[in-house]
């Protein structure tokens, strides 16, 4: 048997934005607690129990005794829809024949982000720099060794010269004994 949607309440921007009072909330919708122990704390639901009538938020969890985190149900009655997920047609329909019967403006339907073909473009992105950096770093470190041996090279030489003028020093002091 099917059991009957639940409705949750709507923040005051979007009942004057839609003209309703209320909403059935589905996964993806975006509310926020406004009473009990977790209130102020919100996200985007991920679980809807039609059977208790409680709603899963993702981040809000509760600690078992052995440390495990699970997920906290926290009573409809206690939230408030602060975002419609319109992306499904049917939720996006429902809205705009309520918005037409009340003479408000049409709203305009959510359009999907499409984040995978800025990801691609940004993986390219960061190959290429990364190939770059790679080269630039391979160069630096062949210059750091070439400017090393250089140094070592003029200690060397110093610490040559010094020697002849030690020699030089003990054969002075040599001579006058």
């Amino acid at each position: 048997m099917l059991e009957s949607k639940i409705n949750v309440s709507i923040n005051k921007d979007l009942r004057k934005k839609y003209g309703i009072r209320q909403f059935p909330i589905v996964k993806g919708d975006i509310v926020k607690i406004i009473s009990g122990s977790r209130k102020g704390e919100g996200g985007k639901v991920i679980d809807v129990s039609h059977k208790s009538k409680k709603i899963s938020i993702e981040g809000v969890t509760i600690s078992k005794a052995d440390g495990k985190q699970v997920e906290y149900y926290i009573d409809h009655s206690n939230l408030v829809i602060t975002k419609l997920d319109l992306s499904r047609p049917g939720r996006y329909n429902k809205i705009k024949d309520i918005t037409a019967r009340r003479n408000l403006p049409t709203p305009e339907p959510e359009v999907p982000e499409e984040p995978k073909e800025s990801t691609e473009t940004t993986e390219e992105t960061t190959e290429e720099t990364t190939e770059e950096t790679t080269e630039e770093t391979e160069q630096q470190i062949i210059d750091d060794r070439d400017n090393s041996d250089d140094e070592v090279s003029e200690d060397n030489d110093n610490k040559e010269d010094n020697s002849d003028d030690d020699d030089i020093k003990d054969n002075g002091d040599n001579n006058e004994n």
